[in-house]
């Protein structure tokens, strides 16, 4: 695996030249293969745009800092990196901030480094995160109290470790501030690796579990569902997996990100891409927007997991059938609703083969009849024209008003094809396109195909 296209020079004991008060940033070309290196998973914070200019690598202090800087320069939370890396003997650093030119050069090569975050967490010897710092500048090695713990003896004479430590890896860890971030996903489940400093204790994570400072090993329901996050060679144990586990993980995996938090909403496409296409490479299929193709009916039922959704302004197109399109946290139709292998799915719905066309859908297209919807808390009940309930519809963005004005798409069927699963759509202004604005599950007397092989978008 190749190196990071820069690394942070921390020094190495047997170095002649190394200083303690100096650090350089090196060219991975220019680094001996196969030399370890640490990543660090931290938050930047809220920082003032010139604070985050002074600190970060940019087009017009790149030159000095692959040459030498001062380590003093640096904000407590990389400073407390650099000694963690220096007493684990490891002699490179990656930091983000330091790392990628953040500016002076239009964010090209932000572009270029983001698109390789799969092979710099999954190949760092370990990551470091620093899990109890609010930002760059508070740090994460000091605690505001130490932990206590003697030794006893049991009433058989033995000696027994007593430790004022709690050992809650899923309120230390899982519901840290860090955690909370979108970015830090990928970087969490694609490490081999990770030591995480929080403000009780430290916990090291790898494909064996997680262990505590105080010696505990941590055995506890919330890890087993970590179970393919916990690979070390991520996602090597979904090649073994059966599909019901393997759709049970991609839902859990997206809906969790989908609620994580991004500075800038316009990273919801690229924040999780090395996990998407390391997926779907393992898989075998193709993958596009955060949906793979061998799960793709059951990848676009989606919906809103609480409020409506809002539109993602994007540079280039973002298809509206993906939920990389919106900003806001979304659930998928889970198992209860899907059952497994009780679903007919409509196979002439799939991506377009078209390469120049990566964002479309080929399908069938139809509206409704003979029936209204009226609005029953977060979506709407379907009726017929005997007020019998015939199904529900839940909007994305913004609702409609009149259900026999809108189009559809079938994504699948009941086992005895009573009801329909379907995508809500609406014409573009270019003729045989839709765009999607909605999931629903309606009774078949609800449907009538108006048109096949249309494209949504």
């Amino acid at each position: 695996m190749p190196l990071p296209t820069r690394l942070l020079y921390v020094g190495a004991v047997d170095d002649p030249s190394y200083d303690p008060d100096f650090l350089r940033l090196d060219l991975g070309s220019q680094i001996q293969a196969r030399t370890k290196y640490i990543a660090l998973s931290h938050r930047w914070g809220k920082l003032l745009p010139q604070e985050k200019q002074n600190l970060c690598t940019c087009q017009g202090n790149i030159g000095e800092r692959l040459k030498k800087f001062n380590l003093s320069d640096l904000p407590k939370t990389f400073q407390d990196a650099v000694k963690a890396t220096r007493q684990l003997r490891i002699p490179y650093l990656w930091i983000d901030s330091l790392c990628i030119i953040q500016y002076g050069d239009d964010g090209e090569d932000w572009k270029r480094e983001s698109q390789q975050m799969e092979t710099v967490f999954s190949g760092a010897y370990c990551t470091i995160a620093a899990t109890s710092a609010t930002n760059w500048n508070k740090g994460f090695l000091e605690r505001a109290w130490t932990s206590e713990s003697l030794y006893v003896e049991s009433p058989a004479g033995q000696q027994v470790y007593v430790s004022t430590d709690i050992d809650d890896f899923d309120e230390d860890v899982g519901k840290a501030e860090l955690n909370n971030r979108a970015w830090v996903m990928q970087e969490s489940v694609l490490a081999r690796r990770t030591i995480h400093f929080t403000a009780n204790q430290i916990y090291f994570e790898c494909g064996e579990g997680v262990s505590c400072e105080n010696l505990i090993k941590l055995q506890s329901p919330p890890l087993r569902k970590k179970y393919f996050t916990l690979d070390p060679i991520f996602p090597s144990r979904l090649v073994n997996a059966g599909h019901g586990s393997i759709t049970e993980f991609i839902r859990f995996l997206i809906e969790n990100y989908s609620e994580r938090g991004l500075t800038k909403q316009t990273d919801r496409c690229v924040a999780m891409s090395g996990l998407h296409t390391r997926i779907a490479r393992t898989i075998g299929c193709d993958g596009r927007y955060g949906t793979l193709e061998t799960y793709l009916h059951r990848n676009l039922l989606w919906h809103a997991s609480n409020l409506k959704l809002q539109k993602i302004e994007y540079k280039s197109y973002v298809p509206s059938w993906s939920w990389m399109a919106y900003h806001g946290g979304i659930r998928f139709l889970d198992e209860k609703e899907l059952p497994v292998g009780e679903v007919h799915w409509i196979t002439s719905l799939c991506f377009d083969k078209d390469r120049d066309c990566d964002h479309a859908l080929i399908a069938d297209v139809g509206v409704f009849k003979n029936c209204t919807m009226e609005l029953e808390g977060s979506c709407y009940a379907v009726f017929n024209l005997s007020k019998t309930n015939r199904g529900w519809i839940r909007y994305d963005v913004e609702d409609g008003k009149n259900l026999l004005e809108e189009h559809c798409v079938v994504v699948g069927s009941t086992k005895n094809s009573e009801d329909y699963y379907i995508l809500l759509v609406r014409p573009t202004t270019v003729d045989g396109e839709y765009e999607r604005v909605g999931i629903g599950r309606v009774s078949k007397n609800c449907l009538v195909r108006t048109r096949a092989n249309v494209r949504v978008v």
